[in-house]
């Protein structure tokens, strides 16, 4: 069955839902995909489960009830439904907190693909995986394993309340490359891709991303190691990127708030970071690989500014934490499938744009390093520590570039003080598309992050 055909009876069962409850949602979701791997040792291709379901919600004036179902049968739905409903009715308790169903709005998205996944024959995808895979074995001969990837899944959803009858259809498709290098006893492991909105339009990966990846892996291989310290430093765009969403993730959804395990809740209206500092979550960036039109509660998608001028304007919520806070609904209310909690996340998370040039960051600064290459962060929403991982430290001296390497860099500190140090920001913002954001039971979705060259003061071990 398409979604589409349900949408009748799920607007019929909200309306029936409400005469029990005040306020009645259903959420349809649809994925399918697919997945090619090559690898030097392997070959393996496989279709994603595909999955299909339906979510009710209620809320009874005091609390949120939900039940969930992959039977679309209309009696089951019918059943699940005023089973719900009914069961909230009976708690039912009398409080100020009111749930909203927004304006009035009946409309249907797509994002187009230029090439529809679906029409490439697979064996014409596991030839461009393989052709990576050829390509970066001849670029050096330390490479000992090269892997192409490339994986697309197409999702349909569904949103129906009683003002709202809201549908999208987004592919979205990730290539991917990796190599592993081996000389003299040493290794290394680096790789690059991108994932963006779209079709098969999206498996190419250039020859200056796989040549730059073959460079800075047989860096790694013999590179310093940094000396423990404070430096002045510049991020890359990728670097930035991670430096968004580590401190700026879960620390500022807000359902973590209502929780008290999120330190930016005391910043709200307070100067965080230096004031030449903007921050924005946004669904709403075309072809991004974590966009979306709306998300899983039926919020429109909208840019989030987290930070301006330095002052923490904006947390990230969803439909629980903006209605027990009173707070502004933002489009972050995400489910990573029908059967799984909504709960507030990240989406596209990027630091804005500044006025400045790249040589220019460099050439007063003495001694430092510039990061690039980041591979993982964590953070402590609570105490709003942060670490972040790369790959390549590059040295600074004398206001240059030289051709000193150190690997691997950590970065680790107290947020507002990294925030506060930042002196310049890039002209130009970048995108990075291979996220994945984990959260509650290991519940993950898609997100991107990015930025510009970043120059701050920051600890290095």
């Amino acid at each position: 069955m398409n979604i589409c055909e349900l949408k009748p009876l799920l607007v019929e069962l909200v309306g029936e839902m409400e005469r029990l409850v005040p306020y009645a949602a259903a959420l349809a979701t649809e994925n399918l995909g697919e997945r090619i791997t090559v690898s030097s040792k392997e070959q393996r291709a496989e279709a994603v489960d595909p999955t299909i379901g339906v979510v009710f919600t209620v809320f009874n004036g005091s609390h949120f009830s939900e039940a969930a179902t992959n039977d679309l049968s209309e009696d089951n739905l019918r059943q699940m439904a005023m089973r719900l409903a009914g069961g909230a009715a009976k708690g039912k308790a009398e409080t100020d907190l009111t749930i909203g169903p927004g304006e009035r709005l009946i409309r249907d998205f797509s994002v187009k693909s230029a090439i529809d996944n679906a029409s490439i024959p697979l064996s014409q995808k596991v030839a461009r995986c393989l052709e990576y895979k050829d390509r970066l074995h001849a670029m050096d001969s330390r490479v000992v394993n090269a892997v192409g990837h490339y994986s697309w899944v197409r999702i349909k959803e569904l949103f129906v309340n009683r003002n709202k009858q809201l549908f999208q259809d987004i592919t979205r498709s990730q290539a991917v490359v990796q190599i592993v290098m081996a000389d003299k006893g040493m290794t290394a492991s680096l790789h690059d891709g991108h994932c963006f909105q779209g079709g098969y339009e999206h498996s190419d990966i250039s020859a200056d991303t796989l040549k730059e990846m073959v460079s800075d892996c047989s860096r790694m291989l013999h590179a310093e190691r940094l000396a423990p310290g404070s430096y002045d430093c510049i991020f890359s765009p990728e670097f930035s990127g991670i430096f968004a969403h580590e401190a700026f993730g879960h620390g500022t959804e807000t359902d973590m708030f209502l929780k008290h395990r999120a330190k930016g809740q005391e910043f709200l209206g307070r100067q965080v970071a230096a004031p030449l500092v903007n921050m924005y979550d946004s669904p709403a960036l075309a072809g991004q690989g974590a966009s979306f039109f709306f998300d899983h509660e039926g919020q429109l998608a909208t840019e989030t500014q987290v930070i301006k001028g330095g002052i923490l304007v904006s947390g990230l919520t969803e439909m629980n934490s903006a209605a027990r806070l009173a707070l502004k609904r933002t489009a972050n209310g995400r489910r990573e499938s029908y059967d799984h909690k909504a709960y507030a996340r990240m989406t596209n998370t990027y630091f804005g744009a500044g006025k400045d040039r790249f040589e220019d960051m460099v050439k007063d600064i003495e001694f430092g390093y510039l990061l690039e290459r980041p591979s993982n962060g964590m953070e402590d929403p609570k105490g709003w520590g942060i670490q972040l991982e790369g790959y390549l430290a590059r040295e600074i001296r004398n206001g240059k570039l030289t051709d000193r390497y150190y690997s691997p860099v950590i970065v680790t500190g107290y947020v507002p003080d990294l925030l506060m140090s930042i002196t310049m920001a890039g002209d130009e913002v970048k995108i990075a598309g291979l996220g994945m954001c984990g959260k509650g039971h290991k519940e993950w979705v898609k997100v991107t992050d990015g930025g510009p060259y970043l120059r701050l003061k920051a600890r290095l071990g």
